[in-house]
């Protein structure tokens, strides 16, 4: 005896962002982390040790390139139905850095302090954003 199933259209998997996630969520938290140590190293700085200020410096450089590799991944996780705001809030975070650094270099500290802060915050809250469990669920396509 045997039993027929009924023939079925295949069945589509949901296509999510996966390894591009991951990418997107890795460079999200490396620049977070390096954002929230140049004011460690400022501060140390202005502690006394006088070193620290190569190490800001360093960091700033290192802010910069990750900034770089921050929309790009943010893209990849688009392209594959993940969430949209990812790229625009990476964007965002990569003028921030760039217009930092050059008024930190330029010494414009009025400006160069407060715009800091705000990237500090953009950059942690970006990396909370890609660690959260509805990040990996693909947006919703419009009719």
């Amino acid at each position: 005896m045997t039993t027929e199933t009924p023939t079925s259209a295949p069945v589509r998997r949901e296509r999510r962002p996966r390894l591009s996630l991951f990418c997107f969520r890795a460079v999200a938290v490396v620049t977070a982390l390096f954002a929230i140590g140049q004011p460690i190293f400022i501060g140390s700085y202005f502690a006394g040790t006088f070193e620290a200020l190569g190490l800001h410096s360093a960091g700033a450089a290192a802010l910069q390139g990750l900034a770089l590799l921050l929309p790009i991944a943010a893209g990849a996780v688009v392209a594959v139905r993940g969430r949209w705001w990812f790229l625009v809030w990476s964007l965002v975070l990569f003028l921030l850095i760039h217009v930092q650094a050059i008024l930190g270099y330029t010494r414009v500290l009025q400006l160069h302090v407060p715009l800091g802060v705000l990237t500090v915050a953009v950059a942690v809250a970006v990396a909370i954003a890609s660690l959260r469990l509805g990040a990996g669920s693909p947006r919703e396509v419009r009719r």
